[in-house]
């Protein structure tokens, strides 16, 4: 069963329609002796074959454990954000803050609850885009791994338009699998539903994306 599960999931995925595809990926830089703190690199491509829209984001971040159940993180993102359509390309710069309290249900399930502060700046615009991201994830890891399966999770997280006063985006991962994909690194696939507020009514669109996650 364990050699013909990860032929499974392919069938499965290949299955599955999606109008974007997001792929990440993250590779720690620096973890303290006592595990509390770490430093990492995050890496995004998001590619939206309906709007013809390609972003890329760079975002070195760092975390620290205040407690046993509350997490502080600080992150600084750089966004490229490109239409082949029109051939315009602009950038965005974000400084962000997070606190993240998340807790142990039973041994192997967890609930967290990312709580981000975004303040956007858009090329060429107002520094007033801001933004509030709060995403509740239960993630399950198995007692025993089931091929390279190693944890399943689902997810929902809405963004709140600071700026308008609004929510303006949901996204909704129903199902994930963590495999384990080597001595130092872990993949992710996930299936995404996202929900922006576009006038007069929302406007849904399906994700498949991938999150590799190197650990050294």
């Amino acid at each position: 069963m364990g050699r013909l599960l990860p032929l499974l999931l392919l069938f499965t995925v290949t299955g599955l329609r999606a109008d974007e595809w997001w792929a990440w990926s993250s590779m720690d830089l620096w973890k303290s002796a006592q595990g509390q703190a770490k430093a990492w690199l995050f890496l995004g491509n998001r590619l939206d074959a309906d709007d013809s829209s390609y972003v890329q984001i760079v975002s070195p971040r760092f975390r620290h454990a205040l407690n046993s159940w509350l997490d502080l993180g600080l992150g600084a993102s750089f966004l490229s954000i490109e239409s082949p359509a029109s051939v315009e390309r602009h950038g965005q710069f974000r400084p962000e803050l997070e606190i993240n309290p998340h807790v142990d249900l039973t041994p192997h399930l967890t609930l967290e609850w990312r709580n981000r502060m975004e303040w956007r700046w858009n090329e060429e615009e107002p520094f007033t885009t801001h933004r509030l991201r709060n995403r509740l994830q239960l993630a399950w890891t198995l007692p025993r791994p089931l091929g390279p399966v190693t944890r399943v999770f689902a997810s929902n997280e809405w963004l709140t338009d600071l700026h308008q006063r609004r929510l303006g985006e949901n996204r909704l991962v129903p199902f994930g699998l963590t495999l384990h994909a080597g001595r130092h690194a872990d993949l992710d696939l996930f299936y995404m539903i996202t929900s922006a507020h576009a006038q007069p009514a929302w406007r849904h669109e399906s994700v498949f994306g991938t999150c590799l996650r190197l650990k050294f």
